[in-house]
């Protein structure tokens, strides 16, 4: 989206989207998460060098304060709190794979190419299911 609507950024004849949304799509969906996994190897590497018990100690921190906002995003929402158990594969799982799709959207970007949708054949063999 950023890349497809880059005329915006900085625009001021765009207003919100030019001055505030795009810079901040700009930096909070490509710039901060491209330099997440950095600051994961650079905890790894920390760990192995003996520091793994400061790094801990923050790291759980980190951790409380995520699930603390997410809680009260739950009671707020009036959602199961069941759904506060995604949190852990969510921190250690999607967020690897949405990294994956970040590089490989910038590097299409980069090359020029644009990503599309593809295309889903219609093949009219889906039976109507009676409402109930």
């Amino acid at each position: 989206m950023f890349w497809k609507q880059r005329q915006t950024f900085l625009n001021p004849k765009y207003k919100g989207l030019g001055l505030w949304a795009m810079p901040n799509i700009l930096l909070f969906q490509y710039i901060i998460p491209s330099f997440s996994p950095l600051a994961d190897l650079i905890m790894f590497f920390g760990i192995l060098s003996g520091n793994g018990g400061k790094i801990l100690t923050y790291y759980l921190i980190f951790l409380l304060v995520d699930a603390s906002l997410a809680l009260t995003a739950f009671v707020m929402q009036r959602e199961k709190l069941s759904g506060l158990l995604y949190i852990i594969p969510q921190r250690f799982g999607y967020r690897w794979l949405m990294y994956i799709v970040l590089f490989r959207s910038l590097r299409k970007a980069l090359k020029g190419e644009m990503q599309s949708w593809g295309f889903l054949k219609r093949t009219g063999n889906v039976k109507e299911i009676a409402a109930s």
